[in-house]
């Protein structure tokens, strides 16, 4: 393939969110909005990429259901290749729901996922001479455990990894190496480093000893604080635009993508962090959870607005 492209792999499924119009109240049924829209960290980060530029080759599995045909229609929409990834015909396509609070900030969510066990190291193997042509490999820990090693032990190209969850960054906490950009939240900074971070100390000790595994660049969301990131030398913090949030479902998603996209555009790293707040800052304020205002240009123009 002689075009640049970067390779995309893990989760694509179906995201049912739900929203009370009032304070959420357990055990009860609540009034509010539901939507229905594409989702899975993988596939959110492919059309985040798409979305600014980026060609890519999307490897994923889905079942042989009507789910499914929604995500291949989408993709095809938005130039997001999916030949190299594969359906299964008797399994479902991973689905997940997910319960906000009146905010828009997730309570609670159930991940029906099983199907990305067939994300083999064997199918990976396969696939190696495409991921190891793009200019850059993004992944989710939705694929199995043994599958994220063996990318990290045979990838040639720059891995960005997205952690999804605290109980997926524990199956990786012992075996994480080789990596280029990785984004944890605190709490999974905490499972990373094996420690409690209390302040900024602690965040730095942290920070440290999750590099010293095999990480370039770090870039650790801090809520509503904004980010932190370092790379072991150069290292800083920034805090997130004000605005109104609608829904933080799918933040975390676009922010890597921005930096992948920071990436590819050669920004430093204080750069990278600042696009990839940029793009978050457009996501919360969509209630979709890849908002249709990520581009480019709409992100260099809130750098330049927000951060001369």
């Amino acid at each position: 393939m002689e075009r640049q492209y970067v390779s995309v792999i893990g989760g694509a499924n179906i995201d049912i969110i739900g929203t009370p119009y009032y304070n959420l109240t357990p055990n009860d049924s609540n009034p509010g909005r539901t939507t229905l829209t594409l989702g899975g960290v993988a596939r959110n980060i492919a059309e985040n990429l798409s979305r600014l530029g980026v060609n890519i080759e999307f490897i994923t599995v889905l079942g042989n259901d009507s789910y499914s045909r929604e995500i291949e229609h989408s993709c095809q929409e938005l130039n997001i290749s999916l030949e190299h990834s594969q359906i299964m015909p008797n399994e479902r396509t991973s689905t997940y729901i997910c319960i906000n609070n009146e905010l828009g900030e997730m309570q609670v969510a159930i991940s029906d996922m099983e199907i990305y066990k067939y994300i083999t190291p064997s199918y990976l193997q396969k696939k190696l001479e495409i991921i190891n042509g793009g200019a850059a490999c993004v992944v989710d820990t939705n694929i199995p455990e043994e599958s994220l090693e063996y990318l990290m032990d045979n990838s040639k190209v720059p891995i960005f990894l997205d952690t999804v969850s605290t109980k997926k960054t524990e199956k990786i906490k012992d075996s994480i190496r080789n990596i280029h950009t990785l984004k944890p939240n605190i709490i999974e900074a905490e499972i990373l480093s094996n420690m409690k971070i209390i302040n900024a100390e602690d965040l730095e000790k942290a920070t440290s000893i999750i590099l010293k595994k095999g990480i370039k660049r770090l870039f650790v969301s801090l809520g509503a604080r904004g980010v932190y990131y370092t790379d072991g030398t150069i290292k800083g913090s920034i805090l997130p635009i004000p605005t109104e949030i609608i829904n933080t479902t799918g933040a975390g998603d676009s922010y890597i993508a921005a930096v992948a996209w920071a990436y590819l555009k050669g920004f430093d790293l204080e750069k990278s962090a600042k696009a990839g707040l940029a793009a978050s800052y457009i996501c919360v304020r969509s209630n979709q959870t890849v908002s249709k205002d990520i581009s480019a240009q709409n992100i260099e123009n809130i750098m330049e607005n927000n951060w001369r």
